[in-house]
Parts: C-alpha cells; sequence; structure tokens
C-alpha cells in the first residue's frame, strides 16, 4: 500500500465535538425497496416466487442503515407521501433509524431487484416531482440539524424538477457549520457540489463520464476535482476505484479477486465508508481502502443497505499510487 496519501481537506478541523453526533443522510428520492431472489428470469413468463423482502431505500437510506450497522448514530431527511408512505415510516422505525421526514403530495416511488446466479435486473421508478416548498422544507431541516452532525451526506437519484442547485445548498450548510459534505449525484448536480466545496464525491462511472465526458474515467475524475478542493472517489464495478485529488495526484483499490453476488448497494455501502472513515479524520488512504472494502462486503449480503463483514475484504485490497 502507498503510505503517502494525505488526510481529507480540513478533516481535522471539521469535526464534530461529541462522537455519538449523527451522519445526516439527505435522500432526496426514496423509496421501498423490494428484492427477489428466483433461480432463473424469464422474459415473458410469469413465475411464482418467494416472498420478496421489502425495506425502506434509496440510496441516502441505505448509506444510512449501512452505518446503522456499524452502530454510527444517524439521522435520515427525506420527502415522504403516497401509498406507500407508512411503509417507509414503519420500515425506519422498526429499523431504529432516527428520521426527520417532510411529508409531500408526489408519491414515493418503488424500486425492484430481480436477483439471479447471471446477476440482478433492477426495476427503479424514477420518482414524481415535489413542490418547491417541499425543497426549501428539506434545506430548512438539514440547516437546524447540521450544528450537531459530524459528517452531511447528500446521495441517490433526483426526482423529475429537482432545483438545480439543490445539492450545491446542502454544501453550502454544511460548509457554514463547519461539517464535511459528501455528495452521490451525477450530471450538473455533482459539478455544482464539486465546485461548491463538497469535501468528497462518489460517482460510478457512468455517472462520472457523463457528467465529464470523454471516455478514461482517471481523466475525468481528474478534471471533475480540478473544480473543488476535495476528493473525487470514483468506484469502478469490478475494476476497484479511484481516489483522486484537486492537484491530479491519484490512488487505485482493487480486491484481489472478482465476488460473485449482488452489486445493488455496493455504491452506498462506499459512501457511507467515506463518510464514516471521514468523521474520524482518517488518512485518505484509509477512506479509500474502507470504501473499497464495504462496496465488495454489499456484493455479498442479499439485499442492498446491508453489508457483509469487510475485515477479510479489507485484507485483500491492493492500493496502488498513479503517476
Amino acid at each position: 500500500m502507498a503510505t503517502d496519501a494525505p488526510r481529507s481537506p480540513d478533516a481535522s478541523a471539521t469535526l464534530a465535538p461529541t462522537a455519538d453526533a449523527p451522519i445526516l443522510c439527505v435522500t432526496t428520492n426514496p423509496a421501498i425497496d423490494i428484492t427477489y431472489t428466483i433461480d432463473d428470469l424469464r422474459i415473458g413468463s410469469s413465475h411464482r416466487v418467494p416472498t420478496g423482502l421489502a425495506r425502506a431505500g434509496g440510496k441516502g437510506v441505505n448509506v444510512a442503515r449501512v452505518l446503522h450497522q456499524h452502530h454510527e448514530p444517524v439521522v435520515v431527511i427525506a420527502p415522504v407521501g403516497g401509498p406507500v408512505q407508512s411503509l417507509l415510516v414503519h420500515d425506519l422505525d422498526r429499523s431504529g433509524i432516527p428520521h426527520r421526514l417532510v411529508e409531500v403530495d408526489a408519491p414515493t416511488r418503488r424500486t425492484t431487484a430481480i436477483v439471479t446466479p447471471a446477476g440482478t435486473t433492477n426495476l427503479n421508478e424514477t420518482g414524481e416531482p415535489i413542490d418547491a416548498a417541499s425543497w426549501d422544507r428539506l434545506l430548512d431541516i438539514v440547516r437546524a440539524e447540521a450544528p450537531a452532525a459530524r459528517v452531511i451526506v447528500s446521495s441517490g437519484s433526483l426526482p423529475p424538477q429537482t432545483p438545480a442547485g439543490f445539492c450545491a445548498s446542502v454544501v453550502d450548510i454544511a460548509t457554514a457549520a463547519g461539517r464535511p459534505a459528501i455528495v452521490d449525484v451525477g450530471g450538473e448536480q455533482l459539478r455544482r457540489a464539486v465546485a461548491q466545496g463538497a469535501t468528497a464525491v462518489k460517482p460510478n462511472r457512468h455517472e462520472l463520464l457523463d457528467a465529464m465526458g470523454g471516455s478514461d474515467p482517471l481523466d475525468a475524475a481528474r478534471r471533475l476535482a480540478a473544480l473543488g478542493t476535495g476528493t473525487v472517489f470514483a468506484s469502478l464495478d469490478v475494476e476497484g476505484m479511484l481516489a483522486v485529488l484537486p492537484d491530479g495526484r491519484a490512488w487505485h483499490a482493487v480486491l484481489d479477486h472478482v465476488l460473485e453476488g449482488n452489486p445493488t448497494g455496493a455504491g452506498d455501502a462506499a459512501v457511507a465508508a467515506i463518510a464514516q472513515a471521514i468523521a474520524e479524520s482518517a488518512t485518505l488512504e484509509e477512506q479509500l481502502a474502507r470504501a473499497t472494502a464495504w462496496s465488495a462486503a454489499a456484493v455479498l449480503a442479499p439485499q442492498a443497505g446491508t453489508i457483509a463483514d469487510p475485515a477479510e475484504l479489507a485484507a485483500r485490497i491492493r492500493i496502488t499510487p498513479i503517476g
């Protein structure tokens, strides 16, 4: 492993005063996640399947769930509405995950993952637009909770007609409160969050290339990082993960073997790991190693929002500085 990776920018200066302060997980497009595990998916056929696993999801909720599994205090902040609202709230309460929710007219969406030995098929509803007043109420809650938080995470897909600067506004709130901000989103929201001073962002390969153009993820990550002052963590599926600083320095982490399982939620586990590591003022190398290990451990878990024990996987990760 490389030994010269610096600590995250200003990490030591932005830690919350107490270890029991929560990590805020802003989820703009929550969902009820339904997972079916079957032997074979035959397109155009009917399937009689075991009862699916159903629970509150969306990327920010999954991040919170993984952190909660590791005994980290969290608070989910999200809009909820429609027929599945009560299911989502019930599951968060049953899981012991604290939440601050904004009730909206738009129905909360549903996602379906169909897991077979050949791979996982995901059907993700896009969600419905929410009104301007609800966006303001979400930001008001983030603003109220930020001073007592250790880290603020904004992650996941965005419903149609989301204000273009929403994620940048979350970064602004975090900065004003002296807290690190982590953003996992794509497109213009990603570029704006970086330019606004996000401590870290974690696009996947598709989001990164979609936001920056080109075909080389390392080049795209360097160009993205140069827009701001934080770290770009770029997840590359079985090819591992990059960590890139604004000055162009980069590291690559990869597991020594390819895992079989359900990759849904692997990126969320990586974000959870980065949030925990930044809260602990870990070195950049430690952040990258933990993110890669937790992401891999999520592949071995049956459903997004949980991970297998990452300890053995962590010992099998190779980190290499990139010239």
